[in-house]
């Protein structure tokens, strides 16, 4: 099965922490949170752009769990039930791409860091 995801990474949030003067507990709580709205906004996204002639694709852009591991926070959604989501995505030599992930997370990168510096200024 052909599967199409994205884990997203951001870097550079220790400077934004420290200008908010938080302790690496509650960053990574306000990280965690931005990221799981994060991927949720990327699958919404992804989902109202993405080509629909059956609606199954749609249907299988899904949001994993958000994943902590020491201090790296983890966000992935995918669309890896249809087998021929990379074949959207990407295209073929016999038809054009429609990108729905790539413009998804692309949009992602934005919403993250204002969610992250909105909830860290309800901190102070």
């Amino acid at each position: 099965m052909t599967s199409v995801g994205f884990d997203m990474k951001f870097e550079g949030l220790d400077k934004l922490y420290e200008q908010f003067n938080v302790s690496k507990s509650k960053a990574k709580d306000v990280t965690a949170s931005a990221m799981r709205a994060t991927v949720a906004k990327a699958q919404q996204t992804a989902q109202s752009i993405v080509p629909v002639r059956t609606g199954y694709l749609r249907q299988n852009i899904v949001v994993k769990p958000v994943k902590i591991n020491g201090d790296t926070i983890t966000g992935e959604f995918v669309a890896s039930q249809a087998d021929y989501a990379s074949y959207v995505e990407y295209g073929t030599y016999k038809m054009r791409a429609q990108p729905y992930m790539r413009p998804a997370v692309a949009s992602a990168k934005p919403f993250f860091y204002s969610k992250v510096e909105s909830a860290l200024k309800g901190v102070m």
